[in-house]
């Protein structure tokens, strides 16, 4: 679905008027307060924001290329026959 759309003026900013059609094929719905905008080379592409998950919160700024740091879990002592 390829449109020509108008540049316009709001305020000191330019802007883009986003038919709704365009916007529900991607998932954007008009009561959605942010999109994430990312610039490539020649282009801006525009996706919906989505909600992080409490647990990719949890996770977020962690370094995955690391490995786990073992050493500093308390993981306590064997209770049953877990050696056996």
């Amino acid at each position: 679905m390829d449109q020509t759309l108008k540049l316009g003026k709001w305020g000191n900013s330019n802007a883009i008027r986003l038919p709704k059609a365009l916007l529900d094929k991607v998932g954007i719905a008009p009561s959605d307060k942010e999109v994430e905008v990312t610039v490539t080379s020649e282009s801006l592409v525009i996706k919906p924001k989505k909600e992080k998950s409490h647990l990719e919160q949890m996770f977020n700024g962690y370094d995955t290329s690391q490995p786990y740091p073992f050493e500093i879990v308390d993981k306590g002592k064997p209770v049953g026959n877990e050696l056996i």
